[in-house]
Parts: structure tokens; C-alpha cells; sequence
């Protein structure tokens, strides 16, 4: 199985004054991050899971996924011998969540191993708020998804624990209209990562499981994606 997370950002806008470089820290240093400490606590493990792991750390993903698009297209491991893919694009930087946003929501087992473990911490799933931005198709795991691996694109929630309600959605929305995609995307003052630590948590758990399971993450009937799935698994 593989986690995903793109290493770089736009790099430099020379037509602006004054600072010219997209840093990315939220998009995408944080998921950069949290890969690497995924990495470090599988390594940590005792036992090691029954399946290898993939740490892929992508680049060009804001240039049409190059990067990812390049793996799928030269993989390391046989794509039907790769049974999920969980993608790490922006970790959540505003602290604790009572819930977890997927996006592309139903799409897989992998969102039933997902419900899971966060019930297990008292924590729900959520859907896209947004789905008419089409986020799914935005970001690395849709490399894998379009080549018929079972992909995972897990999100911050939007319910922060001792928040107001619609304060995350107000986060969000600032987020989007001040920092995306913009030079400003830098760590700020107000950030607060024990909600990035406890998904994390989370990502490396849903991954353990599927890494020792005997079976394998499958595409839910009527995915657009499960056809090209059950050809590949069928040579």
C-alpha cells in the first residue's frame, strides 16, 4: 500500500514585489510532514505489517499531478498488486476536530476502515462540504483512483472541539480566499497542530489495518473507477 504527499508548491511569482515565493506551508509541508511521520512510526514497529509500504513523496501536483501521474505510469510495485492509496494533501491547522472530512465520500472500503477507527476515538466521518469544486479530482490519490487503485483523500473536519459552530467552515473559507495558492501561505500565529498529531494518528491506523488484513480495500458498485479495478485484478 502507498501514502502520497506532494513535496513542492507553485515556487516563485518573480512579478510580485516584495516576497516571491510559495512557500506551502499548509499546501503542502504539513502533508510532507505527516509522511515522514508516518514513516517514522512504522519503522518504529516491532512487527512490521504484512504488506510493504510505499512512501511517496510526489512532485508537481499543482502542475496537473505530474508527479503521481508519473508513478501510476512507471510504478514500483504492480498496480494490481497495490491495494490503497492514502493521500495526505494539507493537514488540519487549527486544532482538535470532533470529525474527519473525506472527500469522494463512499467511494471505497477504504472510507468503512476510516469510520472505524475514528469511532474508536469517539469521531465521525464527514463529506465534502464543497463537492461542486470537484476536489477529488485535484489532488494525487486521483492518479491512483483513475488507475483503478482504491484511494483515500482524508481531510481536516470541520467541528472544532470548544469552537463555535461554523467556525471551521469560516477557517476554511479564509484559508481559501487569503493563503491558497499564494505567497501567503505561510505558518501563522494562530495555527495549532495537536489536531494535525491526532489524524495522523488516524491515517497511520486506517493504514495498518490495511496493510495486515487478509483482504484487500475494494471500489463500491457504481464507482466510476471500479471497472478499470476489476479488469486489472482479473489478468
Amino acid at each position: 500500500m502507498v501514502y502520497t504527499a506532494h513535496w513542492d508548491h507553485l515556487g516563485r511569482d518573480t512579478t510580485l514585489k516584495g516576497d516571491q515565493i510559495y512557500n506551502g506551508a499548509l499546501d503542502n509541508a504539513s502533508g510532507s510532514g505527516g509522511l515522514l511521520e508516518i514513516a517514522k512510526a512504522y519503522a518504529a514497529l516491532a512487527t512490521p505489517p504484512e504488506r510493504s509500504i510505499l512512501f511517496l513523496s510526489v512532485t508537481g501536483e499543482e502542475k496537473n499531478l505530474l508527479g503521481s501521474k508519473y508513478y501510476v505510469e512507471h510504478p514500483l510495485y504492480p498496480l494490481n498488486k497495490t491495494v490503497a492509496d492514502i493521500n495526505m494533501d494539507g493537514l488540519n491547522q487549527w486544532g482538535r476536530t470532533k470529525d474527519l472530512t473525506v472527500i469522494g465520500l463512499g467511494n471505497s472500503t477504504l472510507d468503512d476502515v476510516l469510520t472505524n477507527v475514528l469511532a474508536a476515538d469517539g469521531r465521525v466521518v464527514r463529506p465534502d462540504p464543497e463537492p461542486e469544486k470537484g476536489f477529488y479530482y485535484r489532488s494525487d490519490h486521483f492518479s491512483f483512483a483513475e488507475h483503478g487503485v482504491p484511494a483515500l483523500d482524508p481531510n481536516a473536519g470541520i467541528d472544532y472541539i470548544d469552537k463555535p459552530a461554523g467556525w471551521g467552515m469560516q477557517k476554511r473559507d479564509e484559508y481559501t480566499n487569503n493563503d491558497y495558492h499564494k505567497v501567503s501561505d505561510e505558518v501563522k500565529p494562530d495555527w495549532d497542530l495537536s489536531g494535525a498529531v491526532e489524524d495522523l494518528r488516524v491515517f497511520f491506523r486506517v493504514g495498518d489495518v490495511v496493510a495486515n488484513a487478509p483482504g484487500i480495500p475494494q471500489w463500491k458498485p457504481g464507482t466510476e473507477f471500479k471497472a478499470r479495478r476489476d479488469s486489472m485484478m482479473a489478468k
